[in-house]
């Protein structure tokens, strides 16, 4: 598919993705080589993920993709030398750990950001710099109340909860992972803000991200997946994920090209709200679909994410601004993870 006449980066730029093989990094580099543009990945350990580079090559020529390696991004200068002569920055990498522990969750995700900033600073080629941020970072944790998520909404609650005093038990988890990505994406503010970077900054900001992996057997299902292959399997694992909203992984990875691309997404948050989520309707759904498969009961008065999601409308013409139809259904993200769980 080619990129649009008016896009601020031309076929053959060449874009620096950190966490080139986590379950979002996967696709997002796989949409980059899609529309033409040349990708260097970070990983940890190049010899532990040479399959990514084996595949990309195969797909898209030995001259499109590079994988290097940055084994602690939170080390000020790691990626000074993987940005030389980057067109553009993708930070998708960030602590996915899920500890409890604010000071190792948070702490991480702020330098990890700081980090990819500076070093994409110091490279005069650099035009674009993009954040996989998250709704958590956003969001306030309201059910069954109207709210309105603008670019001024921030989850200030959960973040004074991820930073009560210990002890820093598992029923934490999900509190300091939304304080990491709000407290991360600050930070990138506030470096636009101090440092006038010559690069335009965007963040992407999806929810649940639903979807097939690009390798299951080398990624597993990845975080929000995980939620419904425990549902799948009557683990009430699935129940520690309130009710929100949700998009397709590669309607994901698509706001990303976006983000660095639209012309018009100067310094902006680009919503993934694509569908509203429960368990109650999914499980509903999913008993339609798969007939024969004995489903879990919805958790009892579980309540509805009732936002108004400001700038969804505006996240959807980026995907059509693409030559995307719109969001994907939300079943057929479902069925594709499903699809590897009927026996």
């Amino acid at each position: 598919m080619s990129l649009p006449s008016n896009a601020a980066l031309t076929p053959g730029s060449l874009i620096l993705v950190t966490g080139a093989n986590g379950f979002l990094g996967t696709h997002v580099v796989d949409q980059l080589l899609h529309y033409g543009f040349r990708v260097r990945g970070t990983v940890r350990d190049t010899t532990k993920n040479a399959w990514i580079k084996d595949h990309f090559q195969q797909k898209y020529g030995a001259d499109k993709f590079e994988l290097v390696e940055a084994k602690n991004l939170g080390v000020e200068g790691a990626l000074d030398e993987a940005v030389k002569g980057c067109d553009g920055v993708m930070h998708v990498a960030s602590d996915l750990s899920f500890s409890p522990d604010p000071n190792i969750v948070v702490n991480n995700a702020v330098n990890f950001t700081t980090v990819a900033l500076n070093s994409a600073a110091k490279e005069a080629s650099v035009k674009r710099f993009v954040l996989t941020s998250s709704s958590a970072a956003a969001v306030p944790g309201t059910l069954n109340e109207p709210y309105d998520l603008t670019q001024d909404s921030w989850a200030t609650q959960q973040i004074k909860a991820a930073w009560a005093p210990p002890p820093y038990e598992e029923g934490r988890m999900v509190i300091v992972y939304a304080a990491s990505k709000a407290q991360a994406e600050q930070a990138m503010w506030k470096f636009v803000e101090d440092r006038k970077p010559r690069f335009q900054a965007n963040a992407v900001l999806p929810d649940f991200i639903c979807g097939s992996p690009y390798n299951l057997e080398k990624q597993g299902y990845g975080p929000s997946n995980g939620a419904l292959v425990a549902l799948w399997n009557k683990n009430d694992f699935f129940k520690v994920l309130y009710p929100q909203w949700m998009i397709d992984v590669k309607d994901t990875a698509a706001l990303h090209v976006a983000a660095l691309i639209a012309p018009d997404a100067k310094n902006e948050r680009i919503f993934g709200f694509a569908h509203n989520k429960t368990w109650t309707d999914w499980i509903a759904r999913l008993k339609k679909m798969y007939p024969r498969h004995d489903f879990p009961d919805p958790p009892e008065n579980e309540g509805v994410d009732m936002a108004n999601v400001v700038g969804r409308d505006r996240a959807e013409g980026l995907l059509k601004w693409l030559g995307k139809d719109g969001w994907r259904p939300m079943e057929e993200s479902m069925k594709e993870v499903c699809d590897t769980l009927v026996v």
